[in-house]
């Protein structure tokens, strides 16, 4: 089912279902390549940076038009000097949408507080029980360099039947065993049980066609739902809006979601696959 509906609509929708083929470029081969985890901003608590030109606009309309009804007279050059007042207030509040729609490839990363997800439950799960220590400190590195430099909302990994490691907002349905999520059996191994249990890696390799580093990216919930994926995904909320799945190597898999259309750009999505390409490689 998921492998019709995924290489069906591809060509009819090609902006919101695109399979990609990306070789991540690097200068060392194999080498380690720089993760970058901070960002500069203006530090003004509950303001997104892309949102202060707004801000200054709305600002300058609101002093202009004071000035405007405060006046007497108003002569020639006033008027003139007001109209070019308005034409600039008003590019400075429709700049942050320009900038979203024409420049989406530099598009900002959201904070975590506006990655939610309704109806699900914020897990972190490891491998402990399949991977060595080192491995682990791999794994969760990676996946917290995903969510940092990503929009996604949740993050993970599998290999095989297995999943490694999942960080993020997931669906939890419960057990087809009907096993409760209890002190001895907590969420994230009730996730990791659903996902070997439920097929899930079946559904990622029907999902993406071809070797590594094929990748999927599904951009609308729309384009989610014609390859059936919320409900083939047994973690999978309604909620998220953007889907990319990432092979990494022969069997591993890659899968991040957000809670938002279009959440992830260009530069967004090679990023992802880099990482992809790295898990792949490693010895679990």
């Amino acid at each position: 089912g998921a492998a019709a509906g995924a290489s069906g609509p591809a060509a009819a929708h090609q902006q919101e279902h695109e399979v990609l083929e990306l070789e991540a470029q690097s200068d060392k081969g194999d080498g380690d390549f720089d993760v970058s985890v901070f960002q500069f901003t203006l530090g003004i608590p509950g303001i997104p940076d892309e949102q202060v030109p707004r801000i200054l606009g709305c600002v300058t309309l609101g002093l202009l038009a004071l000035n405007h009804f405060s006046s007497d007279l108003i002569d020639g050059a006033q008027a003139r000097s007001e109209a070019i007042a308005l034409v600039l207030g008003s590019t400075c509040i429709a700049l942050p949408s320009i900038n979203s729609r024409i420049n989406f490839d530099n598009s900002p990363i959201v904070s975590q507080s506006q990655r939610t997800v309704p109806d699900t439950k914020e897990v972190f799960y490891l491998a402990r029980e399949e991977v060595e220590e080192e491995a682990l400190g791999e794994l969760a590195w990676n996946s917290f360099a995903l969510l940092k430099n990503t929009n996604a909302s949740f993050v993970m990994f599998s290999r095989g039947p297995k999943l490694m490691v999942a960080r993020g907002s997931f669906r939890i349905p419960g057990l087809p065993e009907g096993i409760p999520v209890t002190a001895n059996y907590p969420i994230d191994k009730v996730l990791s049980k659903s996902f070997e249990v439920t097929g899930s890696e079946r559904v990622l390799r029907d999902a993406v066609k071809g070797p590594a580093p094929a990748l999927l990216y599904l951009d609308s919930q729309a384009a989610i739902d014609r390859t059936k994926l919320y409900g083939d995904l047994c973690f999978l909320a309604k909620g998220i809006q953007s889907v990319l799945i990432a092979r990494a190597g022969e069997a591993g898999f890659v899968v991040v979601g957000a809670n938002a259309p279009r959440a992830f750009s260009t530069k967004q999505r090679k990023w992802i696959a880099s990482i992809a390409k790295k898990l792949g490689t490693m010895d679990l």
